[in-house]
């Protein structure tokens, strides 16, 4: 399969605002692609090799591309330099530049893709060089569309836009006929964390043996959400009268993967990330007894001296590439299990809570800095309350409270789980984790830098990011400072597909970056489009006084951002309080 028809596909993806456009240009492409090449197809259609677990980045810096480029075009890197930083995309410039000649498109799928994972494997002395010569290879035998597409995606700013929502929906629409299989190839997704899987699965053998896809070790499972609530009568209603109160840690959920003395750690985000915790993984080895098990739970920093739980923000100094065994000196860190989901070939996520507590209590031996989650189980108002007082006491943001008889509802969230944290007992409005869209330029003292930012909830049912509000207050001067380098591999040309926004800024940003905002209360707009037309005919709900608190949650991806619905419900119990 020439790599051409990806690259006109990714060209026509790019030019469209429209979503269900963008799902019929995806079904179409599939369709079109040899079965043995769809997983490959669809992990470069996400600006990936592998799937995210696999942890295979080419990781180019985008000087070291600067150079490919030139090498390839026979231009001096002063001159792709100067281009670039007239248009910012250095795919364009590549483009641009190969336009002169004239080039057959000859390179294949499959070379392309085996070519950038033998760059993204290059280590140790000489690496840089491998990759730099990989690259440069490719482009010179790429046509103009080509190189744009190859050298965004060896840089990481592929540009398209494209979620693994749009993905599972356009798989549906190219080998099962509509929408129907679509929950099939979902599940499925949740339970593997792997698209390419999935959709060679569904290419070759179709719906029923996509139906048949279950829990491996060594595949993370997308972790399952909670809604949120402030009112513990509330929480008990929904749960039955009756539910686990749970300690809720301001720290990192970790998945650990165990295959005899194997272990793996996953975030949220399904990156690896056992080298950046390799205290957690030797104790994982110690105090998990089981042949193969999946456990999920918290990584939180500690006070080496006194023991006490430490803040997220202190957590986050792990996670790193270099100086690893510095900062597990400097952050020591405990793990605290909340839940099993394999044991020995058990597959636990149709199991109901109370059953995969037993299991997790069976085979976690807890030790120093390694044990369960604390929990109790609870069925009144006034005892919830004493649960939650203690959970703060013990220095942790409040409880997640769990339906005893519920099942393990991978990558969704629902009334299963309800968060009870410390700051929705204000009548101000609780912390939201929101996605930067757009960003307004700044005048006066912010004049050159990013003035306020256009900030989106996610909406799963519709895989859709509608506005809630422009953020400019909260950032410090070194936040204003860095925003354009950590928001420039995501600007857009016009507006992402999957963005629903009334308002225009200056510049348009992929979903990607996720900030947590506090605010005065909710209230019904006329430009936002989050809820549009719930509450009343042509308003969506906004966030009065929005400030970021200077958290960038970084284990977070877009669509773990707080959900249009829970905004809703935020809204509805400030309605009925007044």
């Amino acid at each position: 399969m020439r790599y051409r028809v990806l690259a006109d596909a990714y060209a026509r993806i790019e030019a469209t605002a429209s979503r269900v456009e963008m799902t019929s240009l995806l079904a179409e492409l599939f369709g079109a692609t040899p079965h043995q090449l769809i997983s490959r197809v669809v992990h470069l259609t996400r600006g990936k090799l592998w799937p995210d677990f696999e942890g295979v980045e080419i990781g180019m810096a985008e000087k070291l591309a600067v150079r490919a480029v030139a090498e390839a075009t026979r231009t001096r890197e002063a001159e792709v330099a100067r281009r670039l930083s007239r248009g910012g995309d250095l795919g364009a410039v590549a483009e641009e530049l190969c336009e002169g000649e004239r080039r057959e498109a000859i390179l294949t799928v499959e070379e392309v893709h085996r070519e950038l994972v033998r760059a993204a494997r290059a280590a140790g002395k000489g690496s840089r060089g491998a990759k730099l010569e990989t690259v440069a290879t490719l482009l010179r035998r790429a046509t103009p569309v080509e190189a744009r597409y190859l050298v965004r995606t060896v840089t990481g700013k592929l540009r398209l836009g494209v979620g693994d929502m749009t993905i599972l929906d356009a798989l549906a629409s190219a080998f099962g006929g509509g929408r129907e299989p679509r929950s099939v190839l979902e599940r499925a997704y949740n339970l593997t964390s792997d698209l390419g899987l999935v959709a060679e699965t569904m290419a070759r053998e179709g719906v029923a043996v996509v139906r048949r896809l279950h829990v491996v070790v060594g595949k993370p499972i997308r972790s399952m959400l909670a809604e949120r609530l402030a009112d513990p009568g509330q929480v008990l209603r929904k749960l039955g009268g009756r539910c686990a109160a749970e300690h809720k840690y301001d720290g990192e959920r970790i998945q650990i993967h165990k295959q005899g003395s194997e272990i793996e750690l996953y975030s949220r985000r399904l990156e690896t990330v056992t080298l950046q915790y390799p205290d957690i993984a030797e104790a994982a080895r110690r105090h998990i007894e089981a042949r193969e098990a999946i456990v999920e739970g918290e990584v939180v920093a500690v006070d080496a001296a006194s023991g006490d739980l430490r803040p997220f923000q202190d957590l986050m100094q792990r996670r790193r590439k270099y100086g690893i065994d510095e900062a597990r000196q400097a952050v020591p860190t405990a793990f605290f299990a909340f839940d099993a989901l394999y044991l020995d070939g058990r597959d636990l996520t149709e199991e109901p809570f109370r059953a995969r507590r037993s299991v997790l209590s069976s085979i976690v031996v807890p030790g120093e800095r390694f044990g369960l989650v604390a929990q109790r189980e609870v069925s009144s108002v006034a005892a919830l309350e004493d649960a939650f007082a203690r959970a703060i006491q013990d220095g942790c943001e409040g409880l997640v409270c769990k339906s005893l008889e519920g099942v393990y509802q991978a990558g969704a969230r629902g009334w299963l789980w309800i968060k009870l944290k410390r700051e929705y007992r204000h009548e101000m409005i609780e912390s939201v984790d929101l996605v930067v869209v757009g960003a307004f330029h700044g005048r006066g003292r912010r004049g050159g830098a990013y003035g306020a930012l256009l900030m989106a909830a996610y909406d799963p049912k519709q895989d859709l990011f509608p506005t809630v509000c422009k953020l400019g207050t909260g950032f410090s001067d070194e936040d204003l400072a860095g925003l354009h380098e950590r928001l420039a591999p995501l600007v857009r040309s016009h507006r992402p597909p999957r963005v629903q926004s009334q308002l225009v800024p200056d510049v348009w940003f992929d979903p990607a970056v996720v900030l947590e905002v506090v605010g005065a209360e909710f209230t019904v707009s006329p430009v936002h489009t989050a809820a549009r037309d719930l509450f009343r005919e042509g308003g969506g709900l906004a966030i009065r006084f929005p400030r970021f608190t200077g958290r960038y949650r970084a284990d977070k991806g877009p669509e773990d951002a707080t959900t249009v619905e829970e905004i809703a419900e935020m809204y509805r119990r400030v309605r009925r309080r007044v």
